[in-house]
């Protein structure tokens, strides 16, 4: 009878090896066919120079990064316009040879436009008004919201 308990013990343990592995393999999967596309022009698998950089890039973004760390800010508007027309050149000419051989490629994604609403406020920041110039600036309306939450909190303490 100890001999099946063990036994049990043991295939047990072997599966969540085997469960184990298999998700390392997925994850090591998954990240190769991300970068795959980086590793058309190396000679090898594991990425070196600029293939490793751009490889990391995407492990960033993919993990929540907001934007590129090769993305430029401060670009003349005419520059910016040509690398995104020949972007999209580019990516018309590759969906255009992979429809012509037979290849299904994924459908394109439009990117919406963001909320330019309430943008997101850094760490430290001050919750109400605008602070510009080294002042606080409060609106009506900030200062309308500071009274009523005053006279809730004096009513409270009653």
């Amino acid at each position: 009878m100890k001999s099946t308990t063990t036994r049990r013990d043991k295939n047990e343990g072997g599966d969540d090896d085997t469960d184990a592995d298999n998700l390392k393999n997925d994850l090591a999967l998954q990240r190769l066919l991300k970068e795959s596309h980086l590793l058309e022009s190396a000679s090898e698998l594991a990425p070196t120079g600029k293939n490793r950089h751009k490889a990391l890039d995407l492990r960033m973004q993919s993990l929540g990064a907001n934007a590129s760390i090769y993305k430029q800010h401060n670009m003349p508007s005419s520059i910016r316009r040509g690398i995104n027309a020949k972007a999209s050149r580019k990516d018309e000419k590759r969906r255009r040879e992979a429809r012509e051989n037979g290849i299904i490629l994924e459908k394109p994604a439009f990117k919406s436009k963001t909320n330019a609403g309430r943008r997101d406020r850094g760490v430290g920041g001050p919750s109400i008004g605008r602070f510009a110039g080294g002042t606080l600036n409060l609106s009506k309306r900030d200062v309308a919201a500071l009274e009523s939450q005053s006279r809730k909190s004096r009513g409270r303490r009653r």
